[in-house]
């Protein structure tokens, strides 16, 4: 019995060395080595049954049943079938009585090593000294189950006698099988794990450009790998088994040495950057030395990778030598100001041209903001702003001409052009380059000023004066306006030099250019033609002839008197005067040698009247202008010597009874009788004149109504009171009225301010809310010529009015001309739409009363009633039709 229980396990350390021979020789193939494993276990299932423990012919036992739960478990599905088979045909070669259960028993020993498989594959079973034993024992306890199916006889013998060695040794043999077979298993995953990385590790150190090398604790190479021979110091072959000092110059040997010990000392990666002579040249390489973590031939060893950086640090070379030079020449250029910044406009670079332009040195510089060091006051947020924009987009300002700021407060002209420049990993800046063109412009301003300036008065020369005055006709053409040329000349100015010196002469001259400098606007030029004679151009006057005539005359006049003013030459005070001529120019297409000869006969007919005095070129229009003058001094004097009185027009309604009347202004001039007020009023309005007139007719009709407030007959009469729009605009309009009210007593019922479409053209809601006011303290409102003017729907709606009047230009055409008839039966109903009392001015006769009538008007004003007349006449008038 133990003979035959050696002789199994010497077949299952046979079965052992055999399947891990078979792995190895057919790794590359593993079906092949399957199929083989099969076969072995198959064998040896063969060989154990044909050495049997016989208990009886035909009933034999043996360690089949441990082989093939092992192929089973070890081999998988292939290498147990076909074991599984092999054995099968051999026990029924054997037949005899135990021939079907020792089938069931290989079936048996098959499978449960196939189901142990699969639980070891979804990790459920591991196979380890305890797991196989239970297994074994199970498996041989349901084997010895099976024998039971024996012949009696034979059962009984064999539980006697064997099932007890059976079940343990059986159980036994499994647990050694199966750690064997498990050492093996492993060991070949080991093999194909390191022979899988040294794979790698042959394949990645082929693909790296490094060199690689493995050096001992001695400093002795046992390996070199590299891809260029040329970046070593020998050929690899000759440096395997030699030592660094074999092979290096004794101070690197001893560097490489120290290295080595320290990276095996600490464990730690250390970097060294080191120059060698190799077979292709002298090389830089860039070294990192780690320990190798395991013995080689008994000693500690590292790993050294050695990256040729030859090209790299020529390239560093040539990029510091190429930016010692760009900084060297940017530092000491003589001539560019060159300025770095960074977002914000914080300055991070200043060279010495820089600290030359604007005074300020590289340490007083960096660090602070560019707008805030070197521009004026007004082009910081500027200068500011496109900073911010050039850093936002990228995009630099175009290069420009700019005026900026030295340390000291002087202006400093610059050519300024700019870079973006944007490295990797580092903040983005802005380079400005800025040459000083001061010089320059001084030359250029000084030729400009030579070419176009009188250098002893420092006025606009000829040249200049023709450039402006062909400008100046031009855009008056465009815009409709006229422009004004005044040829000045001083009266006895030769007698002045002749006398007195040129000297004294010059003198007077600047005091001339002076004065006539300090009467016009800035937009006027005011030039000297040749020796005395100075010409002055006044462009953008009104597109009215008269209007243009009347602020010419006005602006001569003051010319005139500030020349009358004594000036002192030479310490001696001198009275002189001036003699102006003036042309008026309303087209481009006049020629500048026209309109300077035009103005300056104008200025000899100036000097023929006696000189100091002024005269236009156009004799009517001179004549014109003289007489304005003259109506304008009557017009002041006429009021200081209350020439004015009031006229009153009655106003009646549909039965013809007078309702109330308008006050109507005239002048009664001394010399030219009864003036109308088409002519003075236009005069009262451009001189301001206006203002005491119309405080004089308000003040006048009010204490008027209020002496009609105490007659019963005349006390319901309506009083219209025509307002210029110059006087309804002062700021104490309302507060004016208002006083007179109270110190008049009249009654603001029967009061109603005319005022005229004009009004509409300048602030609406001022005119709104001044209208407003008086409202509230019982005062009417009459918009007087409606529809002659800026007629608004929007803004009529919210006038606060009690009636409009229908002009008399509609009211006359009324019976002849449909579209008139039409725009008098539209202001009717547009006025009872709005809840406005309406009434036609100019009714002159009967048939266009009736017309008016039949359309709904109830009010009436004009000749047919009575023309504007005293006040008796109206009181008698208003008296009989009671």
């Amino acid at each position: 019995m133990f003979i035959e229980l050696v002789k199994g396990v010497s077949l299952l350390l046979a079965l052992c060395f055999l399947h891990g021979v078979n792995v190895r020789l057919w790794r590359s193939r593993p079906l092949v080595g399957q199929v083989l494993s099969g076969a072995i276990f198959g064998g040896i299932c063969v060989i154990g049954m044909l050495t049997p423990l016989v208990l009886k012919p035909g009933v034999i036992f043996d360690a089949r049943s441990v082989v093939l739960s092992m192929a089973g478990l070890f081999g998988g599905p292939l290498v147990a079938g076909i074991a599984a088979a092999m054995a099968a045909a051999v026990r029924l070669l054997l037949a005899g009585e135990g021939a079907a259960v020792g089938l069931l028993v290989i079936l048996l020993c098959a499978a449960s090593g196939l189901l142990y498989r699969h639980a070891r594959m979804r990790g459920w079973l591991g196979v380890d000294t305890i797991t196989l034993a239970c297994f074994g024992l199970l498996l041989h306890a349901a084997v010895l189950g099976l024998f039971q199916f024996l012949p009696a006889d034979v059962a009984r013998h064999f539980n006697a006698l064997v099932a007890q060695p059976f079940l343990i040794a059986f159980t036994l043999a499994t647990a050694v099988l199966g750690l064997l077979l498990r050492d093996i298993e492993e060991r070949l995953s080991t093999e194909r794990a390191l022979a899988d990385t040294a794979a790698r590790l042959r394949a990645i150190s082929r693909a790296i450009p490094d060199v690689l090398l493995v050096l001992d604790s001695e400093g002795r190479y046992v390996e070199v790998l590299s891809r260029d021979e040329g970046t070593l110091i020998a050929r690899a072959s000759d440096l395997v088994g030699r030592r660094l000092h074999e092979v290096l110059p004794p101070e690197q040997a001893d560097g490489f040495m120290d290295l080595i010990r320290e990276t095996l000392r600490s464990g730690r990666t250390h970097s060294i950057e080191y120059e060698m002579q190799t077979r292709s040249g002298r090389n830089h390489f860039e070294g990192r030395v780690q320990a190798l973590g395991t013995l080689v031939n008994g000693l500690p060893a590292v790993v050294f990778l050695a990256r040729d950086i030859t090209e790299r640090k020529q390239a560093e070379g040539a990029l510091r030598e190429s930016e010692l030079r760009f900084r060297s020449v940017l530092l000491n250029i003589p001539s560019i100001a060159v300025l770095g910044y960074r977002a914000g406009g914080v300055l991070s670079y200043w060279n010495r041209a820089a600290e030359r332009l604007y005074g300020y040195t590289a340490e007083e510089a960096m660090g602070r903001r560019l707008p805030d060091l070197i521009a004026p006051s007004a082009l910081r947020g500027l200068m500011g702003a496109d900073i911010d924009r050039m850093f936002a987009t990228g995009r630099v300002i175009a290069a420009r001409e700019t005026r900026l700021r030295r340390k000291d407060g002087a202006p400093v002209d610059v050519f300024s052009s700019h870079a973006f420049v944007e490295l990797p990993g580092q903040p983005p800046e802005m380079f400005c380059f800025d040459v000083d063109i001061s010089d320059r412009k001084a030359a250029e301003e000084e030729a400009r000023h030579l070419a176009f300036y009188d250098a002893l008065t420092g006025l606009p020369n000829r040249r200049l004066l023709v450039e402006r005055l062909q400008q100046a006709l031009a855009e008056g053409s465009r815009a409709g306006l006229i422009t004004a040329v005044f040829f000045l000349d001083l009266d006895d100015f030769k007698t002045l030099n002749d006398t007195r010196g040129h000297e004294v002469g010059d003198q007077l001259l600047r005091q001339v250019a002076g004065r006539l400098r300090g009467s016009v606007r800035e937009r006027d030029t005011v030039a000297r033609l040749s020796g005395d004679a100075f010409v002055v151009v006044v462009p953008g006057l009104s597109a009215g002839a008269q209007a243009a005539a009347d602020q010419a005359r006005a602006l001569g006049e003051l010319l005139l008197a500030r020349l009358r003013e004594p000036c002192d030459l030479a310490g001696h005070e001198y009275h002189f005067s001036a003699s102006i001529g003036v042309a008026l120019l309303d087209r481009a297409a006049e020629s500048v040698d026209e309109a300077l000869k035009q103005a300056d006969m104008a200025m000899y007919r100036a000097k023929d009247a006696g000189r100091d005095t002024l005269r236009f070129f156009d004799p009517d229009m001179q004549q014109a202008v003289t007489r304005r003058a003259t109506l304008e001094a009557d017009l002041r004097a006429g009021l200081r010597q209350e020439q004015f009185l009031l006229l009153y027009q009655p106003q009646v309604d549909g039965e013809g009874r007078i309702t109330g009347a308008e006050a109507l202004v005239r002048w009664q001039h001394p010399e030219h009788g009864l003036v109308p007020p088409s002519e003075f009023i236009p005069m009262a309005e451009e001189s301001g004149l206006i203002l005491p007139l119309g405080n004089w007719v308000m003040e006048t009709a009010l204490r008027q109504q209020a002496r009609w407030r105490e007659d019963p007959v005349l006390g319901r009469l309506d009083l219209s009171i025509n307002v210029s729009p110059r006087q309804f605009r002062q700021d104490d309009f309302v507060a004016r009225i208002l006083a007179l009210l109270r110190d008049t007593g009249a009654d603001p019922a029967r009061i109603k301010l005319e005022l005229t479409e004009s009004l509409l053209l300048h602030s609406v809601d001022s005119a709104i809310e001044t209208m407003r006011a008086l409202r509230a303290h019982g005062l009417g409102f009459s918009l007087d010529d409606f529809g002659t003017g800026y007629s608004s729907l929007n803004y009529l709606k919210r006038l606060p009015l009690s009636q409009i009047k229908i002009d008399q230009s509609f009211v006359c055409g009324v019976l002849r001309d449909p579209s008139d008839a039409a725009i008098a039966r539209s202001i009717i109903a547009l006025a009872d739409s709005l809840g406005l009392d309406v009434l036609a001015e100019g009714v002159e006769t009967e048939a266009h009363r009736r017309f008016l009538l039949e359309h709904g008007c109830q009010a009436f004003q004009g000749f047919l009633f009575g023309r504007p007349m005293p006040l008796e006449a109206l009181e008698r008038q208003v008296r009989q039709g009671r």
